[in-house]
């Protein structure tokens, strides 16, 4: 009897604990499936937030590359301009060679006068890239986000690499031209007139008074720095044909990116 007892009191202790062990398996499922949705709603709602940040990265991206054809657009006409000035001075620089080469001289004061002027005056017109949307594609990021492996070269090789050969350029026909009003000037003097209207510091000038000295302009030393001229504007035409072909791919890269 004694033992029935027993056997029945450890029969009643196991469906006890049973019954515990499995209210509080139940209790530690619900607390595990509470803790994962909680975990999953967080990083989902990251997610979502990292989303949005890259969208909106991307968007002022997008924005930033619009205003970059814009800018390129207007880079591109100013090349336009200032190759057009360039080769007329290669054009009068060779009329003054050809004239002075037999030791003569047969063009008339007033055109030796208004081809120096334009030289002087055009020789050392400079390009100056408007470079300051890629200086913000650089700081904010948002160059890392442009797709294309070959626009992001495009876009170094414009503004750091032919950039620095360009400056390297402007410094040195900014010395030649120094050198031409310290050397040449007094011998070739051209005062030329100011048009009261210009707002534009590379304005075209007209020719007012000159003097001529003819055995100056026979000179070899005049000679030396016309082919010196000749040879340094040369050398910054084929720097701008390179800017114009490294736009033009911008250009298209560019439309390509935001479409």
């Amino acid at each position: 009897m004694f033992q029935e007892v027993v056997l029945h009191l450890c029969e009643m202790y196991k469906k006890k604990c049973f019954i515990c062990n499995h209210d509080k398996m139940k209790r530690n499922f619900r607390y595990l499936l509470e803790f994962l949705i909680i975990i999953t709603g967080v990083l989902i709602s990251f997610y979502l937030d990292d989303v949005r940040q890259l969208n909106e990265k991307k968007g002022y991206k997008d924005k930033l590359i619009s205003e970059l054809l814009v800018s390129s657009e207007q880079d591109l006409a100013q090349i336009e301009n200032i190759t057009k000035d360039l080769n007329q001075v290669q054009k009068n620089i060779a009329t003054m060679l050809e004239d002075i080469n037999d030791g003569s001289k047969d063009l008339q004061d007033s055109i030796i006068a208004e081809k120096y002027l334009f030289v002087t005056q055009k020789m050392s017109v400079s390009f100056f890239p408007q470079n300051g949307t890629f200086d913000q594609l650089i700081s904010t990021g948002s160059m890392e986000l442009i797709d294309s492996d070959k626009f992001r070269r495009v876009l170094l090789n414009n503004y750091t690499h032919y950039y620095d050969r360009n400056s390297a350029n402007n410094r040195t026909l900014d010395d030649l031209y120094l050198a031409f009003g310290a050397n040449i000037d007094p011998f070739i003097l051209v005062k030329p007139i100011e048009e009261k209207d210009a707002t534009f510091i590379y304005a075209d000038k007209s020719v007012g008074d000159y003097e001529i000295d003819e055995e100056f302009y026979l000179s070899n030393m005049f000679q030396a720095y016309l082919l010196t001229a000749q040879s340094m504007v040369g050398k910054n035409i084929d720097m701008l044909n390179i800017f114009q072909s490294s736009y033009q791919e911008i250009i298209d890269l560019a439309n390509e990116e935001i479409k």
